[in-house]
């Protein structure tokens, strides 16, 4: 039997272990008795899919099994981004969306995202609910439809217009349109492509695609727009000459980034770089939300600016939560996921895309010479995650130690603040931090470490690496 369980973004597994037919329909199934149990069935749910081999057949069977138990099956008619699918949730009211994809995982991974109602990723009560139907079809229940459910339709779903329209009311496109700026678009293969050209080309936008067609295995990349995938993209941009180059995942909720001199720019620096811009060009009232994992550097800025920050466990549903109940500006992790108000509660790598877009064109100079300008006003900020591989027994020992006796010094600096809600955080009073937090399915555990200062980010690191090691 399959443990079927929803991590930070999803059920995820390879499709030639358990990510097939059986336990795609149990998903489906245990989604499905989720929605009669919360009466929101009669709504539909979208059906959405990405670029892999096996996405869209297996969107297909969700299709039939929602069908199956009288829900509408709003099947998209091509390959999207999961924002647009959560954007379909809010623009057709349906109950939820089903999207079918790994993200940014190697090809031989699919998955299984359920975007509920709100049109953001689903929070853990939502999760729990849907892994208890999963649990009870398992231990000898029925992945049949029960008696007396209706058969529903199977609809193809085009909101691909209203989307792109979406995208361009969140930016400043006449800048863009009237700056004459070179981008190069690199997709990873992944689901983004289609829409974000579309959008490009709106705008007039002078545009090289890069990597931009159907390629289930993602040119023999990971679909992850980090730096150590990004050489290609790197290259092209220095190349041609290009203003920016940006770069979507597989399923286009993360962003990358490169500037006209081919340098990459972390998720933290990207972020850091919109935040001031928004402040700076675009202000509002409201907050800045951000994850545990996520530079404090946002905390300077938001706070030079008289905005309040909001601190998350890692991953984007607890943002999103936010973003639902209050007003935030700008939302944020270092995996590279964010939001801005005014757009759907999910991660969207297209709307962070188009945003620095928006910054190259207006200032016509490189991003990171932006950024430098930023530090010499705010102060300098230096960060680093660091995966450090450790055996299962040992890094469930390491979790153990820490949480019972956190470290009282870093970098020769006493520990001001200590926080337990996701790994195990500390924080000095010159604001030098480290997070050690498990992963939940490889063997390593994620070390973050930032300070205001070269020389104790050093110490920090140091120290960081000798707490976990020496453990």
């Amino acid at each position: 039997m399959t443990d079927i369980a929803f991590g930070t973004d999803g059920w995820r597994s390879t499709v030639d272990t358990d990510f097939n037919e059986e336990n795609v329909s149990i998903v489906t199934q245990a989604i499905c008795n989720y929605l009669y149990q919360k009466q929101l069935y009669q709504k539909g749910c979208v059906v959405a899919y990405d670029t892999r081999a096996h996405s869209e057949p297996f969107a297909d069977v969700v299709s039939r099994i929602l069908a199956a138990n009288g829900i509408a099956a709003l099947k998209m008619e091509t390959f999207c981004p999961t924002p647009q699918a959560a954007f379909a949730v809010k623009q057709v009211g349906a109950a939820g969306a089903i999207m079918l994809t790994a993200s940014h995982n190697p090809p031989e991974y699919n998955g299984i995202k359920f975007i509920p109602y709100f049109a953001g990723p689903a929070t853990p009560d939502i999760t729990d609910d849907i892994e208890w139907e999963i649990g009870a079809i398992q231990d000898g229940g029925s992945a049949e439809p029960p008696a007396g459910r209706t058969i529903g339709p199977v609809k193809k779903l085009d909101v691909s217009t209203e989307y792109i329209k979406q995208l361009l009311s969140l930016i400043e496109s006449a800048i863009i349109e009237h700056s004459d700026i070179k981008v190069l678009f690199d997709p990873m293969y992944g689901a983004g492509q289609n829409i974000f050209m579309r959008v490009l080309y709106h705008m007039d936008s002078y545009v090289i695609p890069l990597h931009c067609h159907r390629d289930p295995e993602f040119g023999g990349w990971l679909p992850e727009p980090t730096e150590a995938n990004l050489d290609d993209l790197k290259k092209a941009v220095l190349d041609n000459k290009a203003d920016i180059g940006v770069a979507l995942d597989g399923d286009a909720d993360r962003f990358g980034v490169v500037d006209s001199k081919g340098t990459y720019l972390t998720p933290n620096k990207a972020l850091t770089l919109m935040l001031w811009y928004m402040l700076t060009y675009k202000p509002t009232g409201g907050a800045v939300a951000r994850s545990l994992a996520t530079t404090h550097m946002l905390d300077t800025i938001a706070e030079k600016n008289g905005c309040r920050v909001l601190e998350t466990p890692v991953g984007f549903k607890y943002i999103g939560e936010l973003m639902r109940t209050k007003m935030i500006i700008l939302g944020g992790e270092e995996s590279g996921g964010m939001s801005i108000a005014g757009h759907i509660p999910e991660k969207d790598g297209l709307v962070a895309g188009l945003l620095l877009i928006e910054i190259a064109a207006r200032f016509r100079k490189p991003l990171t010479e932006l950024l430098d300008g930023i530090y010499e006003e705010f102060g300098p900020c230096y960060d680093e995650r660091i995966d450090v591989p450790l055996s299962m027994e040992d890094k469930e020992a390491l979790m153990e130690s820490l949480k019972a006796s956190p470290p009282r010094k870093l970098a020769g600096e006493t520990v001001a603040h200590v926080d337990l809600r996701d790994g195990v955080k500390v924080v000095t009073g010159s604001q030098t931090w480290m997070l050690v937090r498990p992963s939940g399915t490889e063997p390593l555990v994620r070390v973050y470490v930032e300070a205001r200062s070269k020389e104790s980010f050093d110490e920090a690191r140091k120290s960081a690496l000798k707490i976990v090691r020496g453990k």
